[in-house]
């Protein structure tokens, strides 16, 4: 994380979760897409996966603080479904939430 206030945290299992405050979804996926990069680059060995290699698939969500009385579960479950969206696609990348079809969430009001 590259800002006071910015948050990683193990979320269970093999899943993490990041807080970008004041950073809107294009914002998050960018960080998302620099952090899988990352792993990538890395070239870890994973047996069992394809490519043999440790990948990481992330969903990214964002809504602006007052813009909708929308709690913290359901921004978690509106990433979640970003993240199985990615890994359905074929794992190893970023799919932002407003690209599901779903309800959209009220949009973040600054960018990263």
């Amino acid at each position: 994380m590259q800002r006071p206030g910015d948050c990683a945290a193990r979320y269970g299992g093999e899943e993490f979760a990041i807080l970008l405050p004041n950073t809107d979804e294009a914002g998050a996926i960018e960080v998302a897409e620099r952090i899988r990069l990352a792993v990538q680059d890395l070239k870890r060995e994973h047996s069992g996966t394809r490519g043999n290699r440790v990948t990481i698939s992330a969903g990214a969500a964002s809504v602006a603080p007052g813009a909708a009385l929308l709690g913290a579960d359901e921004l978690v479950q509106t990433a979640d479904r970003a993240l199985y969206a990615a890994k359905r696609a074929g794992r190893n990348q970023v799919v932002g939430a407003s690209s599901l079809d779903c309800a959209p969430l009220p949009r973040a009001f600054s960018s990263r």
